[in-house]
């Protein structure tokens, strides 16, 4: 899955890029343009009274990646940014250099990104590195606390470490935010121009769970039955614990012969252990003798 640009930190990106390069990335970040179409976009593509954006071009070809032009709708956030663009361009392009001439292919545009990602705090850790070129020394940390080198003792310098983003991530930033907000999968094709529509669901469909959901949610077949459950059956052995509504609990000991009487205990063991032979008269049995049940 290819890295991407959180919501918190494309806004954020947007603070702290340098004014020339602001409407161009924000474009960027709205419309999933490639960095040749940004180049190569005309004013006559725009046409912000119907919220219209023709994509003909990659930088002076008359053609882009796919080989054909397509018109994609303008977000409301983005009509600022073009507004601005267009004012000052002095060119019959939207984003052209200081004279009006098309950006270069060969324009640094990560070095831009990755700058603005450090000056906004979107980092991943600070490599703290002393500050005496002859010393070399330099330490990782989570944090950009000052720090002394412990070799001379000078302060050490704190870099901000930065994913190795490029620009084309913007447009990975655009197509993931749109599926994550709940986008349709199909429009989300049409406005990355993707030629095959599996390639917008496989590549970024598992960031829309909610969206999933949803959709799955629509089929419906009526409310489900309200079904009566029975009444379980008792177990043998368990059919006395089960009592009829209204009925009382017969006690533990009603059928238990009294404890004091040693007789009838001696007598119900018997039965236990002997329950094919007639249990012994009263006093055959001693109050503590085991009654033989037969030999080994």
């Amino acid at each position: 899955m290819p890295d991407y640009l959180r919501p918190e930190e494309a806004a954020r990106l947007l603070r702290f890029l340098p004014p020339k390069w602001t409407c161009l990335f924000a474009t960027g970040l709205y419309t999933g343009l490639r960095k040749g179409e940004l180049f190569g976009l005309r004013k006559s593509d725009v046409d912000l009274d119907r919220g219209l954006l023709t994509v003909a071009r990659s930088y002076d070809r008359d053609t882009t990646k796919g080989g054909h032009a397509d018109v994609i709708p303008v977000a409301r956030d983005l009509v600022p940014y073009l507004e601005a663009a267009l004012e000052a361009s002095p060119a019959e392009l939207v984003f052209p250099t200081a004279d009006g001439k098309m950006q270069r292919e060969g324009a640094q545009l990560e070095i831009v990104l990755r700058r603005a990602l450090r000056r906004a705090g979107i980092v991943t850790g600070y490599r703290h590195v002393c500050r005496r070129n002859a010393c070399g020394h330099s330490e990782q940390a989570t944090d950009a606390e000052l720090r002394r080198c412990p070799r001379c003792h000078m302060k050490l310098w704190p870099v901000g470490e930065v994913r190795p983003l490029r620009f084309n991530h913007l447009r990975h930033t655009t197509a993931s935010l749109l599926m994550m907000a709940g986008a349709n999968p199909a429009a989300v094709q049409r406005i990355m121009r993707h030629s095959d529509p599996r390639i917008t669901t496989e590549v970024y469909g598992h960031l829309a769970p909610d969206y999933l959901r949803a959709e799955v949610d629509r089929l419906s077949f009526g409310a489900p039955p309200q079904h009566s459950l029975p009444a379980p059956k008792a177990a043998p052995l368990a059919a006395g614990l089960l009592l009829a509504p209204g009925a009382e609990p017969k006690r533990a000991t009603e059928h238990m012969p009294d404890p004091s009487d040693s007789v009838a205990l001696s007598r119900s063991g018997w039965r236990d252990l002997n329950p094919r032979h007639p249990a012994p008269k009263a006093g055959a049995l001693p109050g503590c003798a085991t009654p033989r049940v037969g030999s080994f």
